[in-house]
């Protein structure tokens, strides 16, 4: 449907906040699955926050665009949250994913921040899968190594295209905690996934060959194993902590 001044072609769609608390909710959408807004005044006057958090529940979702979009902040603190299809995975202002599993499947940006200054991106806790075809984790903001703060989650991110990257920014991010996994192509935008403030002493990267359906390994302070979703001959593999290796 492209008349959308008309109709609304989202699954649970506000004017100002979701919250999910529980339960298991299942979306297939043509437009975005969760949808936050932020762009008219409420009824009351208030300005509304366009806030989507995640606080626990299973969801399923399906959609032909954003899986989960919050014109201003989303939060996942737990629950599942199963992103089968979508243009972009999680799109907000600001994300911050504390708890929980995320697993996304995009078209082109998996996670996506459209702020353009401060930390736009906090993982801190939880696990997150991303298979995309644009870039894996992508943050706007313009501040010098603020643009993705990694501070303690556990992922995995194949972004299966030459021209973008596994983690992008803008001015770099910075890391702390976790174990994070990249693979991309090499080539195109590679060097923006070790853009990162430490990454000569926090952060390795390798050339490595993946054929689709593969089982790989990843051993370590994160223990997890994936089957490769596509094939990329010639891949460029970036692990954010020294502990941690594939195989």
């Amino acid at each position: 449907n492209t008349d959308k001044g008309d109709h609304s072609t989202k699954g649970i769609k506000s004017f100002n906040e979701i919250t999910v608390l529980g339960g298991n909710v299942t979306v297939k959408s043509y437009d975005d699955a969760v949808h936050a807004n932020s762009d008219s005044a409420l009824e009351n006057g208030q300005t509304p926050l366009g806030n989507v958090t995640v606080s626990g529940g299973n969801l399923s979702l399906y959609s032909n665009d954003d899986g989960l979009h919050a014109d201003g902040k989303l939060t996942i603190l737990s629950g599942n949250v199963n992103v089968l299809n979508s243009y972009e995975g999680a799109e907000g202002q600001t994300i911050l994913i504390s708890g929980g599993n995320l697993s996304i499947i995009a078209k082109d940006d998996g996670i996506n921040s459209t702020a353009t200054s401060g930390t736009a991106i906090t993982l801190s806790g939880g696990f997150v899968y991303i298979y995309c075809t644009g870039d894996g984790i992508d943050s706007n903001s313009r501040t010098s190594y603020e643009g993705i703060s990694f501070e303690g989650c556990n992922a995995v991110v194949i972004a299966n295209s030459s021209g973008n990257s596994a983690i992008d920014t803008e001015q770099g991010y910075k890391y702390s905690a976790g174990s994070i996994v990249a693979i991309m192509p090499r080539g195109g935008m590679t060097s923006e996934s070790t853009h990162c403030s430490n990454f000569s002493s926090v952060g390795t990267s390798e050339t490595a060959s993946f054929t689709e359906g593969s089982t790989v390994s990843v051993s370590g302070e994160f223990n997890y194993s994936f089957t490769m979703p596509c094939s990329i001959s010639n891949a460029y593999v970036i692990i954010l902590n020294k502990n941690v290796s594939i195989s």
